[in-house]
């Protein structure tokens, strides 16, 4: 590793760190498993490229995370532990959602009277839930960090409560 980059791999590592237990993200049908491979990791890369852009996106953060290049596989800085792993934790959820717009497919793909016999509603309005609750873990992640310095991880900014006077 060069100096003051990240290389893709890193992050992508403790990516399939995080979904370790999920065998569908690993295997393909018809496919070796050299093939398989190269298909995961070049999934997780897109993960990790529309993570970075989706951080790129928020406003007042201490570094410009779409500073990186596709081609050699790296973020032309140093990022923090607590960096990558929030940079995880939005390709997870990246990953996640997917499958929720295989939910609506399904429900358009199956007749009214199909899903009167065979009702997946529970498990629809779960991993809905899921997906929201996640989303809502991932956006209190994004704005714990804005809050703080990148370096240290002490808050930017602290509210004086004894300037505000009680009457």
């Amino acid at each position: 590793m060069v100096n003051g980059t990240t290389p893709f791999e890193k992050i992508c590592k403790r990516f399939y760190n995080r979904i370790e237990k999920d065998e569908k993200f690993f295997n393909y049908y018809n496919v070796s498993i050299s093939e398989a491979v190269s298909i995961a990791e070049q999934r997780a890369k897109n993960y990790l490229v529309e993570s970075l852009d989706e951080l790129s996106s928020i406003g007042n953060l201490d570094v410009d995370f779409s500073d990186y290049d596709e081609e050699i596989e790296t973020i032309n800085f140093k990022l923090y532990s607590r960096e990558i792993k929030l940079i995880v934790e939005i390709m997870f959820l990246t990953y996640m959602k997917r499958d929720e717009a295989l939910l609506h497919a399904m429900e358009i793909s199956f007749a009214p009277s199909d899903l009167t016999v065979f009702s997946p509603g529970n498990e629809r309005t779960s991993y809905r839930n899921f997906i929201a609750d996640l989303t809502k873990s991932v956006d209190d992640k994004v704005d714990e960090y804005k809050n703080r310095d990148r370096k240290t991880g002490k808050l930017k900014q602290i509210i004086d409560y004894s300037q505000y006077s009680e009457e």
